[in-house]
């Protein structure tokens, strides 16, 4: 049977269309399928062998050089308890050095403040490059300068984009990303698409995207149809909204936070990706796998201020999350036991490589990195 779901993925990702790749997801996350004991042998006995070669595995770093954001969006922690912080510049170049040795080719450049909002970002950029790294990052995309994007552009390196515009009419946005303008916001973002195509060197792929609410729900095909329409744009994506574990109560009652999370905390949950996929290092140095533990940041595992990338990576402390997530208790952490994310097991190239070895040894495909 887990030769069956190998073999389903590796068809999905490999070379199938975008309508197959939609409709694989749903069925990688749909309950029945989780709840499957052959699937979940499959998915257990996959982990283990990543999980024995943890130390080859080449995490994907994202550095928070800001927490302040200038938005207060509703369905965001920054609207209801707004963070502020900007990351030293001493730990913030250790921690791009430390990324550089660890093997990493490309670093996020965010997390959950606005980039643009600190003022040496564009420096920081250049650290970055310094270093022969690539980067991305998420922003909403009202700080843009024509300046900072250029001197971006001309230093290369600069992989993607994503633009969070909540909003398509002037009324939906200005309500839901308080205290931002709507003309203003769309006039700068299509001024960066113009920078990019201008620009003779290689453009970022960009990402525009909406969280579906009930403000802007009805305006949701007008906002795709906009943003698909406007050169320089490669994606657009509807997403669904999330509670951010629990701490926003914005328009969802309980059931509904469970049912965009794919099944009730009660039901088998596939270990997180995150454990062997990702750090994410907040402004002041402290280091969390978790992209969703945004106000309350319970889920620590490391400090970069006394403690090297590498070793938290290999530390006892997600080495004990790990090992909870494999054996279906994570409720025995309090963050882990408040998410009802249960994700498909699909790994990039670089975290699968040591599993995808020794598939190869027994004879069998390794699992590609899914297509977005």
């Amino acid at each position: 049977m887990g030769s069956i779901f190998r073999k389903l993925v590796i068809w999905v990702h490999s070379g199938s269309g975008p309508l197959l790749r939609g409709l694989a997801k749903r069925l990688f996350k749909s309950r029945w399928l989780l709840q499957n004991p052959a699937y979940q042998r499959f998915i257990l006995n996959r982990v283990a062998r990543i999980d024995d070669n943890v130390g080859a595995l080449k995490p994907f770093i994202s550095i928070e050089t800001i927490l302040t954001c200038n938005a207060r969006c509703v369905m965001c922690v920054h609207g209801e308890q707004p963070m502020v912080g900007t990351m030293d510049e001493e730990l913030f170049r250790s921690i791009v050095d430390q990324a550089a040795a660890m093997g990493a080719k490309s670093v996020g450049l965010s997390i959950y403040g606005e980039p643009f909002a600190d003022k040496n970002f564009v420096e920081r950029v250049e650290y970055v490059r310094a270093k022969g790294l690539s980067y991305s990052l998420f922003s909403n995309g009202s700080l843009l300068r024509e300046d900072r994007i250029k001197r971006m552009l001309d230093l290369g390196g600069f992989e993607s984009i994503n633009f969070s515009v909540n909003g398509f009419s002037k009324e939906s946005y200005e309500k839901v990303l308080p205290p931002l303008n709507r003309e203003k916001v769309y006039g700068k973002i299509n001024d960066f698409l113009g920078w990019c195509l201008d620009h003779p060197g290689k453009k970022p792929f960009v990402r525009i995207s909406c969280v579906g609410l009930d403000e802007n729900r009805a305006e949701l095909k007008d906002y795709s149809d906009y943003w698909q329409s406007r050169p320089g744009v490669d994606h657009v994506l509807i997403a669904d909204q999330g509670d951010w574990l629990g701490e926003m109560k914005y328009g969802q009652s309980e059931d509904e936070t469970a049912a965009t999370r794919g099944v009730k905390k009660e039901a088998w949950q596939s270990p997180c990706q995150s454990l062997w996929s990702s750090l994410y290092v907040y402004y002041d140095g402290r280091v969390s796998p978790c992209c969703e533990d945004a106000g309350a940041r319970n889920l620590v595992i490391g400090d970069c201020s006394t403690e090297t990338l590498a070793d938290i990576w290999q530390g006892h402390l997600v080495a004990s999350l790990r090992a909870q997530h494999r054996n279906n208790q994570r409720s025995c952490h309090e963050t882990c036991g408040k998410c009802h994310w249960n994700q498909p097991w699909f790994k990039s190239p670089e975290v699968d490589a040591p599993a995808a070895a020794q598939d190869q040894e027994t004879g069998s495909a390794p699992m590609p990195a899914p297509a977005e």
